[in-house]
């Protein structure tokens, strides 16, 4: 079972988490990173290896990039190993969506890198990185760890992020220092960590979950395990985790309990962090479907089928409310806004193009950015797109 299981997750991840291509002589980077607002701009990595920062008044009035102050683009390149395009280096690939701590930005690379960026550097297009800004990378010089998939965390000065490597890592989020990295958890961490108070939880392939200890990394008496791996990042919500899992089960795992609260089977993988709020779990599934359950019982309060409107169709990214809709992005380019009351399609956007990675709303605006390396600003009231913008610049 795990052999057929391991199988199927390195051909969805041919399907959705590889590179392919050049661009300009370079092998292009693909990526899921998604969109983190903060202060009113906007954060992501682009699908061409681009950390960039955009003004959504700017990029609403159509105007050149970049032309905010606070707009910047950021490409860092590493060296091409195997077959190349004819280059000795190639942009990053970046998965993870950023996080923003006292206006420095944070990001994890799929080369094996962590930077801590200065807006104030970047703006002014210096050599990175600038300590006396803020500015590091962890590890140093031509180090690396294993590949990074999911995104970082930030809480009191530290960056915990996860590894391939199978393990936590946790940075001083001033100078980029190890303060402590966990023992081996078992198989690759694609995940990102939720953390609570003092204590970190993290789901891995190897069907745990582990609780670490926030100041020192170490295991903490309980841990939850199944026999197949999980496959979403957790989220926590009234002391219960809620995570999908290898075997297309959504799985509801009290702290300290050794058996699920309870389970709820899908037609396929639960890639997608669900959302939960106001005791209803939402969560959308490669089926196709959207779920919302009680978070008690699991009971189906309403199902959403996304096949009705496009065959085949996937949920692969996480959903967002905004006040009282859900926002749906599908593999499609379909991005729904369901009533959360009953299930009923509000509004369809076609953006035409597939959308992976993680959604941002913004008063009334969600920020997408799909495959086709656009950014895109939905307006739920309207039910239409206020703007795009086109990330590959030079």
């Amino acid at each position: 079972m795990k052999n057929k299981i391991l199988i199927c997750l390195a051909v969805f991840c041919t399907l959705v988490l590889t590179s392919a291509g050049c661009v300009g002589g370079q092998q292009k980077p693909v990526g899921l990173s998604g969109v983190t607002a903060y202060d009113e701009i906007l954060y992501l990595g682009s699908v061409d290896g681009k950390i960039m920062a955009v003004d959504p008044a700017a990029r609403k009035e159509d105007l050149p990039f970049p032309s905010s102050p606070a707009e910047w683009s950021f490409a860092y390149t590493v060296p091409s190993k195997g077959i190349s395009c004819s280059s000795s280096s190639v942009p990053v690939t970046i998965y993870g969506t950023p996080a923003v701590i006292d206006g420095l930005v944070c990001i994890g690379i799929y080369e094996g890198k962590v930077f801590m960026i200065s807006p104030e550097a970047r703006i002014r297009n210096l050599d990175f990185p600038q300590a006396r800004t803020g500015e590091w990378v962890y590890p140093k010089a031509d180090d690396v760890i294993e590949r990074i998939v999911g995104s970082p965390v930030v809480a009191d000065g530290t960056i915990y992020i996860c590894c391939s490597d199978g393990r936590v890592y946790a940075l001083d989020a001033t100078y980029g220092d190890e303060k402590w990295k966990s023992e081996l958890l078992g198989d690759k961490l694609w995940v990102t960590p939720v953390l609570k108070e003092q204590t970190l939880y993290v789901s891995a392939f190897d069907g745990h979950i582990y609780a670490l200890s926030a100041e020192d990394g170490s295991l903490l008496p309980w841990e939850f395990e199944s026999e197949i791996g999980f496959v979403s990042s957790p989220v926590l919500y009234d002391d219960t985790i809620f995570v999908g899992s290898f075997d297309r089960n959504l799985y509801a795992i009290k702290i300290g309990d050794d058996n699920p609260l309870w389970t709820f089977p899908g037609g396929d993988w639960f890639w997608g962090t669900p959302v939960v709020k106001d005791g209803i779990v939402y969560a959308g599934c490669l089926d196709g479907n959207v779920y919302a359950l009680d978070s008690k019982t699991g009971n189906v309060l309403w199902e959403f089928d996304t096949k009705n409107y496009i065959e085949d169709d996937r949920v692969v990214s996480s959903p967002v409310l905004v006040d009282d809709l859900l926002v749906v992005a599908c593999d499609s380019g379909e991005v729904y806004e369901i009533n959360i009351a009953d299930g009923i399609l509000e509004y369809t956007v076609s953006i035409g193009h597939p959308i992976r990675s993680s959604l941002c709303v913004q008063d009334g605006i969600v920020y997408i950015r799909s495959q086709d390396n656009y950014l895109y600003a939905v307006d739920v009231d309207k039910g239409k797109i206020d703007w795009e913008f086109p990330l590959t610049i030079e």
